[in-house]
């Protein structure tokens, strides 16, 4: 099943497991708004903004699941996008990709946007990544049998989705001509639902939650400015 249909589909069970993980989100926010500054590009938003826009010159959140909008003199605007077929032009001085990398699986797709990332960013800007961290020793064994997965999730009616360690992130924005500025990772809080786009209704402990959140922040090099 497709990405937007999917989404569509959970919308509601979506939203209240994004509720649950209010905390995780808050923690989030609290990194984000250290670092957010001017005009900001907010890839997968998914209507949830957990940062504080009162300093920001402008937010564009760009989703899937948003109406066909074009962008207006609001200092909030929600806009339709897909960041594998970015159709922006719009300078920023950050682009901002939390928790949606995992969603995307064609890799070279990937690539491409993220090199469409790097004609949106103006001078000094910063492209942050908030993902899912998987341990090495899962993610390889998460590839081998990534069609296996692939084609069991297809029979469930679920969307395609991977994982990535931090080594395999970072190694994937730097060769995409980013530089990593930090890597830290983020509490996940005392309550969370583990799986939220495969089972939403699914909420344990934050304790018993076996990954970690990790948020890159990263710059255009200065060779890609030349």
């Amino acid at each position: 099943m497709k990405n937007k249909e999917y989404f569509k589909k959970i919308e509601k069970d979506y939203q209240e497991a994004s509720e649950y993980n209010d905390e995780l989100y808050r923690n989030i926010g609290s990194e984000l708004d250290r670092i957010l500054w001017g005009k900001v590009i907010d890839f997968g938003n998914g209507g949830v903004i957990n940062y504080s826009t009162d300093d920001l010159e402008k937010v564009i959140c760009v989703d899937i699941i948003n109406q066909e909008q074009t962008l207006s003199s609001k200092k909030v605007d929600f806009i339709y996008g897909d960041f594998y077929a970015i159709d922006l032009n719009d300078k920023a001085n950050c682009v901002l990709a939390q928790l949606m990398l995992h969603h995307l699986v064609d890799t070279e797709k990937i690539k491409h946007s993220l090199r469409h990332v790097h004609s949106l960013l103006e001078e000094g800007g910063r492209f942050i990544i908030v993902e899912v961290e998987f341990p090495r020793f899962l993610e390889r064994i998460q590839n081998i049998f990534k069609p296996v997965l692939f084609k069991l999730l297809s029979m469930m009616n679920k969307p395609s989705l991977r994982f990535f360690s931090r080594q395999s992130l970072e190694k994937l924005v730097t060769e995409a001509g980013f530089s990593i500025c930090t890597t830290r990772r983020i509490s996940i809080g005392k309550r969370v639902s583990p799986a939220p786009v495969l089972f939403p209704k699914l909420k344990i402990p934050g304790k018993l939650y076996p990954f970690k959140c990790m948020l890159l922040e990263t710059e255009i090099t200065s060779q890609e400015r030349q």
